[in-house]
């Protein structure tokens, strides 16, 4: 009986490993969605999220794939989880009490307190990394099998991940804006004189870009197809990442003499501001130029490694929004300093 016991404890223990490695996938059923896989007569297709449409006498399922139509056996058709588990909902709606509460501290404050004010841009870093986490896990059924990182626009394009993708993109807008704000408020009077104020007005504005366009390609996820919303969607990544990087150029350059500021006589806020340099001189260019080549590549030569190419543009997408959210997150030092020193 012990053996037994010790038995069912070490199965019961690899299933909950499993359990917290992917989340359950749903069932067939009408308004699903499902990746595409086995196909031999189109195998174009393998691969693609479809959208379960109907199921024929045949007992096959019509799906909507690359804006068509197709009738696939059940069989080849991985469906995506089937609904946010009630502890994933918990947590969520506490990260969003706990934000709301942090800003309504900074409104009443003025954004004068040091704790509070560092702690707005470290939300930004744990809002990008929860959801990206979350997406991942409750996107993994409908990913690839060879796939190591999808792509972070492909993990909205079906639910329940895509609730998941949809409110923490507002999350990181909201949190994203509101550093903004405090930059222009607590930083730039240290930094901007009067032959400054445009590179100052151009850092704020271009904040506010990036802020809106994460929020933006959240709300109007990608979809299977060729769309409005699709289009939307990219409109939003790329005001995020131009906007990001327009405002780090503009930073940088603010933050390159900074006089006899306390700013200047921290050492913590000077590597910060080594740490911005790093995260925003080069480094994104060549997470962007990275992909883009190897899709060229790929087109040019007909290479049929189609895993390796999607895994090395899902890890130089995943690279390039972590590498941001360090770069947002460093002003929690800027603001801890300059507070701290009035």
């Amino acid at each position: 009986p012990r053996v037994a016991a010790r038995g069912g404890r070490r199965r019961g223990a690899r299933r909950r490993r499993g359990a917290l490695a992917m989340a359950a996938p749903g069932t067939h059923r009408v308004g699903a969605f499902a990746r595409v896989t086995g196909l031999e007569r189109t195998p174009h297709l393998n691969g693609e999220i479809s959208e379960l449409l109907r199921q024929t006498d045949a007992g096959r399922w019509v799906v909507r794939v690359r804006s068509s139509l197709k009738a696939v056996r059940p069989e080849n058709l991985h469906p995506a989880a089937a609904e946010v588990p009630d502890a994933a909902r918990r947590g969520f709606g506490g990260a969003a009490a706990a934000t709301a509460h942090l800003l309504l501290e900074l409104a009443r404050s003025g954004g004068n307190r040091a704790p509070t004010a560092a702690l707005l841009p470290t939300s930004v870093l744990i809002w990008i990394i929860t959801t990206l986490a979350g997406c991942y896990w409750l996107h993994r059924p409908l990913s690839a099998p060879e796939a190591v990182l999808p792509g972070i626009s492909e993990m909205g394009v079906a639910p329940p991940a895509r609730g998941v993708y949809r409110g923490g993109s507002a999350m990181v807008g909201l949190s994203l804006a509101s550093t903004i704000r405090l930059y222009s408020t607590l930083l730039l009077p240290h930094l901007a004189d009067g032959a400054a104020a445009g590179r100052a007005a151009e850092s704020t504005n271009m904040g506010y870009v990036a802020a809106l366009g994460v929020a933006l390609q959240g709300v109007f996820t990608l979809e299977t197809g060729l769309s409005g919303q699709t289009l939307l969607h990219f409109a939003g990544a790329i005001a995020f990442v131009l906007g990001t990087m327009w405002h780090a150029d503009a930073s940088n350059a603010l933050f390159a003499d900074l006089g006899d500021t306390a700013l200047a006589a921290s050492p913590a806020a000077r590597v910060a501001i080594g740490v911005r340099r790093a995260c925003s001189e080069g480094l994104p260019v060549m997470l962007l130029l990275v992909p883009v080549g190897l899709q060229v590549w790929h087109w040019a030569t007909g290479s049929e490694s189609k895993g390796r190419l999607q895994n090395m543009i899902g890890i130089a997408q995943w690279a390039l929004v972590l590498n941001f959210a360090v770069f947002y997150c460093t002003y929690a030092c800027d603001f801890w300093v300059v507070l701290e020193a009035s």
